[in-house]
This record gives structure tokens, sequence and C-alpha cells, in this order.
């Protein structure tokens, strides 16, 4: 952040977090009062790319803006231009921005006239740009352009201690979104969290924070609304946070514990949380309806 041209590459899976990254850098150095401004290179066609990064004159082509536009090279001037998923560039543009980033100058589409780049240049990508150079996918000249400064950020499941920090840092967010007061996380809700491997990351557990926080009226989140991957509530919740409970569940009987809590569950909707009444629609004791409660980590009352 202190150096306000070197220009940054950040790397990672997917929903990691690198355009926050980028935006730290951004909001940390001595361009943090000029603008932020962002691109995603994998979603635009190359000729539209193009056009958006360097702008275009009047008449540069079809359909465009009579009076020509601006592009986002200039729109940054002053500030932090970021470049998500670099490694979606075609080759004639990586031809293009490697000038850029060699000369500072860029020209518009259809345009002869040199124009100067007055923006730090943060681009990211979860691709593995070397192994593109070696195929010949990706220009080793650019790549070394781009990778002054080289930050990876680790996968969600590499840092299971930052899951309880940004669980509660979610929640609090979501809960004023839905004005709901909540006033954090259970033990087992947890327990569920850190177990999880998150192949979506940081993306992945603000979505389960966001679906657990609708399951839930207020107050403290129980393992019972924690929803992951497949869209089911997470079985045994509470009961894997307390290992040593003997009522626990394994995970060989993972598959059949769903269906049994899914069906409690659905009892205690339709008798609204009557636990009396489930019991009997479900035609076992009432002293078994708790002890399968405990064991699911179900909290009817929730």
């Amino acid at each position: 952040a202190a150096t306000p041209r070197s220009t940054a590459l950040v790397t990672g899976e997917s929903g990691v977090g690198k355009e926050l990254v980028a935006r730290a850098i951004h909001e940390l150095s001595e361009r943090k009062d000029g603008p932020f401004v962002a691109l995603n290179c994998a979603a635009l066609a190359e000729g539209l790319l193009e056009a958006e990064l360097f702008g275009y004159e009047a008449g540069a082509f079809t359909g465009g803006d009579p009076k020509g536009r601006e592009g986002l090279v200039a729109a940054a001037k002053g500030g932090t231009l970021f470049l998500d998923e670099l490694g979606e560039l075609d080759p004639g543009l990586q031809a293009k921005l490697l000038r850029v980033l060699q000369a500072r100058v860029f020209r518009r589409v259809g345009g002869t006239i040199d124009l100067e780049m007055d923006a730090r240049i943060v681009a990211s990508t979860n691709r593995d740009l070397m192994e593109m150079v070696e195929e010949g996918r990706f220009r080793e000249d650019l790549f070394y352009r781009l990778n002054v400064f080289h930050i990876v950020v680790p996968p969600l499941r590499e840092r299971r201690g930052d899951v309880p920090i940004l669980s509660a840092h979610f929640l609090s967010q979501i809960g004023e979104e839905l004005r709901r007061p909540f006033t954090g996380l259970s033990s087992g809700a947890l327990a569920v969290l850190e177990g999880h491997d998150w192949p979506g990351n940081v993306r992945e557990l603000r979505n389960a924070i966001e679906r657990a926080a609708i399951l839930t009226v207020g107050g403290e989140i129980p393992a019972s609304s924690v929803v992951l991957g497949s869209g089911a509530p997470e079985p045994g919740g509470d009961a894997r946070a307390r290992s040593a409970a003997p009522d626990a569940l394994t995970e060989k009987e993972l598959s059949l514990a769903e269906m049994e809590a899914a069906y409690i569950r659905r009892a205690l909707v339709v008798t609204g949380g009557n636990k009396g009444r489930a019991a009997r629609a479900r035609g076992i004791h009432r002293s078994t309806l708790y002890k399968k409660l405990e064991a699911y980590g179900i909290e009817p009352d929730a």
C-alpha cells in the first residue's frame, strides 16, 4: 500500500476475498481519495472488453455512443484499477495491457493519441498464470510485469480460525438487514461451521450465515439452523459438538440420521412445536422424542 504505483497480483480460489484484498491496498495507500474501479475480465466479449477498458473515440464502431466514451483506465485516474479474473484476457488484449504497464500510456479504440495512465493496477485470478505461461496461453512478459508484488490468499479451509470471526461479522451485518436481534452463534453451530471444508470459501460462508439467520427468529443461532452445501440442515450439529455424548451420531449413520431429523422437524412444524403431539404423530414416546431432539441438535422452541 505504501508504494502507490507498484503493481500487485492477488491469487487464490474463487470466493476467498481477492477483491477485498485489492480494496484494502487501495484504502491504505496514498490513492485512497481517488476512485477504486473494478473490471471483471471474464464478463465481457473481447471487443467490448477493450472498449470498456480503454474507451473509444466517436464513430469507432457501430452502436457505440456517438460522442465516444471514457474507459475504465481513464476513470481510475488518481486511484486504483482492479482487473479481476485476468487469466481470461485474450492474447491481443494481453499485448495492449503490457504496453500500458510498460509505458503507462494507452489509446482509446479508434484513437491515434497516447493518453497518460495514472492508476495503480491490481490484478487477480484463480488460475495458475505460471502454468498458463508454460502452456503458451499467457504472455510471460506480462506475467512478470504484473507479478511485482504477489499476494496469495489461502482458501478458508486452511484458515479455519477465521471462521468464527467472519461468521460473527456476517451475522452482525445480516441481523441489521433482517432487523432481527441475534446474540451470536451457539457452540454447536460454530462446531458445524468450523468442521466444513468450504469449497466456496468466504462467499459460501456468508451464504450459510444468511440462511441460518433466515431460519432463526432471533437470539442465538442453533446448529439446527446451519444449512450447508446440499441445502439440507446439517444433521446432528449440536451432537457432534458434544462428541462425548452417548447419543452422538457416527458418520456411518449420517444419511439415515438426516432423514429421521427431517421427519421430526416436519412433525414439529405441523404441530406448531408441540412435542407431545409431534411424538404421537410419529408413533414414539415423548421421552424418546426428547432424546432424539438432543441427539440431532433440534431446538423446537426456535
